[in-house]
C-alpha cells in the first residue's frame, strides 16, 4: 500500500468518525427534547415532612395531631420542602373534597419550611385535606386530619 492510499484511508476514517459523532449528538438531542418527563412539565422537589398541628414554634411544629375536635377551631399544616428553590407553592384546603382556601409560598432554599392556617367553623365535621400543589397545579404530596365532634361533658 502507497503512502498516498494509506492518507485517503485515514482521510476516510476521521470523517466518518466526525459525521458519526455529529449524529449521535443530533440523537442526544432529539432524545431529550422528546423526553416525556419535560413533556410532562414536572418540576422538581419534594415534602420531606409534614404534620398538622395546634402551634408551630421556632419553625417547627409543636405536635403532629391527625385528628382535631370542633371545640378548638385553629390548626396549622406545617411542611418542610426539599429541593424546590424559586418555586411558588401552594397549600390547597379542601373540606370534603371542595376547595376551601389556598395559600401560596415562594421557596427560597433548598431546604424550605413553610406552614398555613385555618380557622374551621365547628360544623365543618368530616375530613380535611391539605394538598401540597407546584406551580402547574400537580399534586406534590397531600395529607389529610379528621374534624370530629368534640365529646358533651
Amino acid at each position: 500500500m502507497d503512502q498516498n492510499t494509506f492518507n485517503i484511508g485515514i482521510v476516510i476514517t476521521l470523517l466518518a468518525a466526525l459525521i458519526s459523532s455529529g449524529n449521535m449528538a443530533r440523537a442526544d438531542t432529539f432524545s431529550e427534547t422528546n423526553n416525556p418527563r419535560v413533556e410532562s412539565g414536572v418540576i422538581s422537589g419534594s415534602v420531606a415532612r409534614s404534620a398538622f398541628t395546634l402551634a408551630v414554634v421556632d419553625r417547627e411544629p409543636r405536635e403532629a395531631i391527625t385528628e382535631l375536635s370542633n371545640d378548638q377551631q385553629h390548626i396549622y399544616y406545617f411542611t418542610e420542602l426539599k429541593g424546590m428553590t424559586g418555586q411558588n407553592i401552594r397549600h390547597r384546603w379542601s373540606y370534603n373534597g371542595q376547595p376551601m382556601a389556598e395559600i401560596k409560598f415562594n421557596v427560597g432554599a433548598p431546604r424550605w419550611r413553610v406552614w398555613s392556617s385555618k380557622t374551621l367553623m365547628p360544623d365543618w365535621i368530616g375530613k380535611w385535606t391539605v394538598s401540597v400543589v407546584d406551580e402547574l397545579d400537580q399534586e406534590v404530596f397531600s395529607d389529610s386530619f379528621e374534624y370530629v365532634a368534640a365529646e358533651k361533658n
